[in-house]
């Protein structure tokens, strides 16, 4: 960046672009004294971690051209979705229909684009949870997002209880939670996607997501929006995964009284008792140390997909996506070469998976593999009661017989155990919708007498197993 200054304007170049920053010493936090130029500088600063997270994504803006002002005397704030003339050329934009009107939103891919809007006083930046792709066309989201909003009564640290209860069991969907303190008041949790569900289904899963946890903790969490329920609870807020919503930006300011940021964090900062919301200074000073604690959620971490994969959701190879989460030369799981083949053998294996956090893969062989389950909380063990199933990638029938330790670091790192495994009588399969099944285990397994189950597909991946009525359980996960 260059600039030249007169009469309280800079000119600058930023990037090869041209632009005029006006009343740099206006201030637009009073509380700390934080002015347009702090503004700018945080900005320019902060870029490239920033559009990591915002690239190629419709930007809408909170600006608050007088400042945040105090709370006696709080500034004038506005939305801003559609661009106007003042416009530069140069600017990134893409289109969006509404319902009655089109509006053009800015990308934030750039620097130049970045400093241009933080003269504008846009202090906040707010993206959905997906992308355009080359060409224009609207992706699938590559991210799921919970909100964790404290009610009245309840903090950050409630939060953050509530955040380590959603990672164990996103783990257990072989997702990597990764948190990000808002700048507000609570914690968004991210978790990267590969692309291949809508926002409507991704929202399904959030939406059940938030409900299980509303159901194993209900003094702490709740899953509606109802103001008189949220009395000292964390509202799991999973509406922000609908593809007309937006949230704010990581590295966004925030336009509160205080210069926050909505700041990328690490769990074991999660896990103090002084955990806090961060100021921009403090959050210059993090990155410079430790780089970006969101790098996992970036775009260079998110292959690329077909911008048009409708019908093509399953490879013609089943295990393509096993083999290529694995290394045979790094493994000792069975990584085959070869498609698997069709078979009719109806065996079963359920394994305990000691992975960062303890669950159990159910697997049935059909067509040739077996078809893959994440249990976070194991088989159930009575009827009133469901459990979360998440479906995996397809593994090889040699996984059948597996037990080992998958080396740390690895996908799936830690030991696995059989819990039980045998073979199974078929009632129903519809693809994608029903599973029924009548399972007879091994002698001294896990499941005791036979075990007649049934798996219900609610959306995306997320399915619910249930223990059918005509049998009685009583052992555990």
């Amino acid at each position: 960046m260059s600039a030249s200054s007169k009469n309280g304007t800079e000119k600058v170049i930023v990037d090869g672009r041209r632009l005029t920053l006006t009343n740099l010493d206006k201030v637009m936090y009073p509380s700390s004294g934080t002015t347009k130029r702090d503004v700018l500088a945080y900005y320019a600063e902060i870029a490239p971690f920033l559009i990591a997270h915002t690239v190629d994504r419709p930007a809408t803006r909170k600006r608050w051209v007088d400042g945040v002002g105090t709370p006696a005397h709080p500034g004038e704030m506005f939305f801003q979705k559609n661009l106007d003339d003042s416009t530069p050329s140069w600017v990134k934009r893409r289109a969006i229909e509404h319902r009655d009107h089109s509006s053009e939103y800015p990308l934030v891919n750039d620097r130049a684009t970045l400093t241009w809007l933080a003269q504008t006083a846009a202090l906040e930046l707010h993206v959905p949870q997906w992308r355009f792709g080359r060409t224009g066309t609207r992706r699938n989201p590559d991210r799921l997002l919970l909100d964790l909003d404290p009610g009245e009564g309840a903090g950050l640290l409630e939060c953050a209880e509530v955040a380590r209860y959603a990672r164990d069991i996103l783990g257990g969907m072989g997702l990597e939670a990764l948190p990000v303190t808002s700048g507000s008041k609570g914690i968004h949790l991210y978790a990267a996607l590969d692309g291949r569900q809508g926002p409507d289904e991704v929202s399904a899963v959030a939406h059940a997501l938030a409900r299980a946890l509303e159901a194993d903790h209900p003094d702490l969490v709740v899953s509606d929006m109802k103001k008189s329920i949220r009395a000292g609870k964390v509202l799991v807020d999973w509406s922000q995964n609908n593809g007309s919503k937006t949230t704010i930006a990581p590295y966004s300011l925030r336009g509160r009284f205080e210069p926050t940021v909505a700041a990328p964090r690490t769990w074991r900062e999660l896990a103090s008792k002084s955990l806090s919301q961060l100021d921009y200074r403090e959050v210059l000073r993090r990155v410079a140390r430790r780089g970006d604690p969101l790098a996992a959620l970036g775009p260079e971490s998110i292959a690329e997909r077909p911008e048009s994969h409708e019908g093509d959701h399953h490879s013609p190879d089943r295990l393509a996506d096993y083999r290529s989460k694995r290394s045979a030369e790094k493994t000792p799981e069975p990584v085959p070469q070869e498609r698997a083949a069709t078979s009719e053998g109806r065996s079963f294996v359920i394994q305990e998976h000691h992975a960062r956090r303890l669950h159990f893969d159910f697997r049935l062989e059909h067509d040739g593999v077996l078809v893959s389950w994440a249990l976070p909380k194991g088989v159930p063990t009575e009827p009133k009661k469901n459990h979360l199933a998440v479906q995996t990638e397809d593994h090889p029938l040699e996984y059948g017989s597996f037990e080992g330790t998958i080396p740390a670091g690895q996908y799936g790192g830690g030991e696995v155990r059989i819990w039980d495994a045998g073979h199974y009588e078929l009632e129903k399969w519809r693809d994608g919708e029903e599973i029924i099944a009548t399972l007879t285990g091994g002698k001294g397994g896990g499941l005791g007498s036979p075990r007649r189950l049934a798996l219900i597909h609610t959306g995306d991946r997320n399915w619910l197993i249930h223990l059918m009525k005509e049998t009685t359980a009583d052992t555990g996960r």
